[in-house]
């Protein structure tokens, strides 16, 4: 029986040498060209936060973090304790550090892509950014990937059922048409399908009334073709409005980055939405504002809120 014991242990060790074998290196296709991991990364640097909500979810840590103690998301709070290493902020890596702490690999996106380049000369670095289009799928690619990248396929594949059950029972329960709004101040933004936060329709499974905006480059602040925009923001926003729909999903970009959250207050003084159907019925969800605006695309945020859609579409 020992020896039988022996031989069972031998060959578990065998089979495991030979799946790492088969695993690494692994070659990684991404949003700025293809990274070769050579082996089963142990120390992380993560500049992306809706990767790290994943990496979370997984139950994989970062080593390395930036230093976002005023922005992290309440799930995420314990990256701001002193253990974790800080290596700059959301946006501008600090290169010192990073040489200095020497990761096996470093993970950007969104706020931090335009570093990658001088990134990748320290360690080898991926670019998880989710394009406006295709969010559903860039997000259980990314689940995938990272499910592969940290040996942690069998709960990536979990994660991704649970997200494909979640949306399909929503989308079965969504009650008619939204309309997806950023509040920034005093000033509200009607986002589209195809736009920054126009995934929230497909999550949602809310038809939208609101149509895409011809793209055009952001003017400089007070210039004249930047009043121009803001009016025709406004005119779109009116138009959507004129639709009535039974929805409004609000995101308010004061309260997630550490200012005030008056979004409740702006869109109340708005006429037209005060008047509207969906305001009228208390049909208003507000996103929560550090999980949308910061870790736009993790799997818990988006989780979370569709679990909190699903509650209030049954009332």
């Amino acid at each position: 029986m020992k020896k039988l014991s022996l031989l069972l242990v031998s060959l578990c060790c065998l089979f495991s040498t030979v799946r790492y074998s088969y695993a690494f290196p692994l070659t990684v296709e991404h949003a700025q060209g293809t990274t070769v991991i050579a082996q089963l990364p142990k120390r992380v640097a993560v500049f992306d936060l809706a990767s790290l909500d994943t990496m979370n979810a997984l139950g994989v840590s970062a080593a390395d973090v930036p230093d976002a103690n005023a922005f992290w998301p309440d799930y995420l709070k314990r990256y701001s304790n002193e253990r974790y290493a800080k290596v700059g902020s959301l946006f501008d890596p600090d290169y010192d550090a990073l040489k200095t702490l020497q990761p096996d690999l470093i993970i950007v996106s969104g706020r931090s892509r335009s570093a990658y380049p001088a990134l990748s000369q320290l360690a080898p670095t991926i670019d998880l950014s989710l394009g406006d289009q295709h969010f559903v799928a860039g997000m259980q690619r990314n689940i995938s990937l990272l499910g592969e990248i940290f040996d942690k396929q069998n709960k990536a594949q979990e994660l991704n059922t649970t997200l494909d059950k979640t949306l399909a029972s929503l989308k079965g329960q969504a009650p008619g048409t939204g309309l997806v709004l950023f509040t920034m101040k005093e000033h509200i933004i009607a986002h589209a399908p195809g736009e920054r936060f126009g995934m929230l329709y497909d999550l949602t499974g809310l038809a939208p009334v609101v149509t895409p905006a011809a793209p055009s480059p952001r003017a400089k602040p007070g210039s004249e073709a930047a009043k121009a925009q803001q009016e025709a923001r406004k005119q779109r926003l009116a138009k959507a409005l004129d639709n009535n729909p039974d929805w409004l999903v609000v995101l308010d970009r004061g309260a997630a980055t550490g200012g005030e959250g008056i979004g409740a207050q702006t869109l109340a003084g708005n006429a037209q939405i005060a008047n509207s159907k969906a305001w009228q019925a208390k049909h208003v969800y507000y996103l929560n504002p550090r999980d949308w605006y910061l870790a736009t695309g993790g799997y818990q945020s988006v989780t979370k809120a569709l679990n909190e859609l699903q509650a209030r579409f049954a009332d």
